[in-house]
């Protein structure tokens, strides 16, 4: 326990340095607020578009299914919350879940927002909800950090009711395990080549593949279809490059729902 512990905490470190210069890590509530859409100028736009892609497909289909109720929905590794937010504007009954407590990153840039929503500092492997609590279960942009995904996925699954549904957004989806290897061992010598992370610390394999989301789903009796978000040309421009430089197919983002 100690020891994870202590790599829980360097990880957030890391992650906290790493995210200040990526330009996430913003401080006015007008930016929190309008998330998952920003400016042009904003240095994650490009990310971003995609991001609102998904949220508007994930949205729309949440009100598609609970049109006459209102849902409880479990917001996992939800960041600053603003997905939470969001879907409680909509509607929803939100618990956003993170391990981060960060005031301009983690769930204290709850302070931000003009609706209340729950806000659990936990881990998604470790969490403290009863079973059949609720209706969505989301992991936002997040699963991929899980270290076993198969069994982060096998121990949430209790906590859907009867109807509901798991949904994971925008984490990198790859078909092939080559693939997803590539990308991440790219984003490691980003890391020590931008920001001096000697070692960077990794609490999963850093992306998802579609047979091991589909395998699972199968056996816990969920259905479940994929449906992919694209962003801008300076998005495709820059997968393109990937591809032609450095041999990497692209990962997949979008929507993964199983019902």
């Amino acid at each position: 326990m100690t020891s994870r512990s202590s790599t829980r905490t360097a990880f957030l470190a890391q992650y906290r340095a790493v995210r200040e210069r990526d330009g996430y890590r913003q401080g006015s509530p007008e930016y929190y607020r309008a998330l998952p859409w920003t400016p042009d100028t904003d240095p994650q736009h490009a990310v971003w578009q995609v991001r609102q892609r998904s949220f508007e497909r994930f949205r729309k289909m949440v009100r598609a299914r609970f049109c006459r109720a209102t849902p409880a929905l479990l917001d996992l590794g939800a960041g600053n919350g603003w997905l939470s937010y969001r879907m409680t504007l909509d509607g929803c009954r939100a618990v956003a879940v993170d391990i981060h407590d960060d005031d301009r990153d983690g769930l204290g840039a709850r302070r931000y927002y003009d609706v209340p929503f729950g806000c659990v500092r936990a881990d998604f492997d470790d969490l403290p909800f009863a079973p059949r609590q609720f209706d969505v279960v989301v992991f936002n942009g997040s699963l991929h950090y899980a270290p076993n995904v198969r069994a982060t996925l096998t121990r949430v699954a209790p906590l859907v009711a009867p109807g509901g549904v798991i949904a994971v957004i925008d984490s990198p989806m790859f078909e092939c395990v080559k693939d997803g290897r590539l990308m991440r061992d790219r984003t490691r010598q980003r890391f020590q080549r931008e920001y001096g992370v000697a070692e960077p610390i990794e609490p999963g394999e850093g992306f998802l593949l579609f047979s091991t989301l589909a395998g699972t789903a199968r056996a816990l009796g969920f259905d479940a279809h994929f449906f992919e978000s694209r962003g801008g040309m300076q998005w495709t421009l820059g997968r393109l490059a990937g591809r032609v430089r450095h041999g990497i197919q692209p990962a997949s983002f979008g929507v993964w729902w199983a019902a």
